[in-house]
């Protein structure tokens, strides 16, 4: 069984970017999250027996209040710990995008999917994020 939560076409303005136009200004980031989970349907219609999926979203928001990100790549990261703080979750799809850079476009951004397997192999060989 394959059972998905997701928060979807989530919208936020940040401090991200390389280049000398963005820094010091705050751009529209979109971020799609699927969460993987062993059980979705509760044996009862009871909150505290399903993933509760706000603490995605204000700990996302929390993250990117006052903090500056010169790739998505790597608040695509911080994104991804967020998720696998939460004990439920066994895989995580994470997508940023920002959909204000290209004219021609409606978007560019980057995607990652991860087992909580693969996510614990990553940090204990210190292959993931520093900090």
């Amino acid at each position: 069984m394959l059972a998905e939560i997701f928060l979807r076409d989530f919208v936020f303005d940040c401090f991200i970017g390389i280049h000398d136009f963005e820094r010091g200004v705050r751009q529209r980031m979109q971020l799609n999250i699927v969460l993987q989970v062993a059980r979705m349907v509760p044996p009862r219609d009871d909150i505290a027996l399903v993933l509760d999926y706000d603490y995605l979203r204000l700990q996302t928001l929390a993250l990117v209040q006052d903090r500056v990100f010169e790739t998505q790549e790597y608040l695509l990261g911080k994104v991804v710990d967020i998720a696998f703080g939460h004990p439920a979750v066994t895989g995580v799809l994470v997508e940023t995008c920002k959909p204000d850079v290209y004219p021609d476009s409606a978007g560019v951004g980057c995607r990652l999917r991860l087992s909580r397997d693969e996510y614990q192999a990553l940090r204990q060989q210190g292959a993931w994020l520093a900090d």
